[in-house]
């Protein structure tokens, strides 16, 4: 007699919270390290997948022109502001780093100019031109800060 009461409520409870389990999937962007593109996947289907490139070119030239534009106008603190905010955009990119170290180097904040360029040498990889820009600057910036010794080396590393 027991069963036959609670049986309805029984199938009700166990019919209710197997319902309430299912979790809705989240959309969850995922980066592909080997091709710098993040995948963003389908709510209606895990084949349907769209990309987007991370750190659109075209972006970080626009930032890039606007801080060139800011610096010549004397307004350096934008100018370097618009060249971490591309920064934070490409992390890796070694035109950005050297850009900035030029703006630092124009306030007149040359340790960090040397350091900024030191970082752009560390993505430059095979860029010689960019390279070479750093380590000139480098060897300016030690000539600032009175190490005549380090600028001397940095200038020997531009024509290695």
């Amino acid at each position: 007699m027991l069963k036959k009461r609670f049986f309805p409520l029984l199938v009700f409870s166990f019919v209710f919270l197997s319902s309430c389990s299912s979790v809705p999937r989240q959309d969850v962007p995922v980066e592909d390290r080997t091709t710098g593109r993040i995948d963003i996947p389908s709510a209606t289907s895990s084949d349907n997948k769209r990309s987007a490139p991370v750190g659109d070119p075209i972006v970080i030239a626009g930032l890039q022109q606007d801080a060139i534009e800011l610096n010549k106008k004397g307004e350096s603190a934008k100018a370097a502001a618009v060249l971490e905010r591309a920064i934070r955009i490409q992390p890796r990119n070694p035109s950005l780093w050297h850009q900035l170290a030029e703006v630092r180097y124009s306030q007149q904040q040359y340790a960090q100019a040397e350091s900024l360029a030191l970082r752009s040498n560390g993505y430059a990889a095979l860029n010689t031109e960019i390279r070479r820009k750093n380590w000139l600057l480098i060897a300016e910036a030690r000539s600032k800060l009175g190490n005549m010794e380090g600028a001397r080396a940095a200038r020997k590393m531009v024509t290695e």
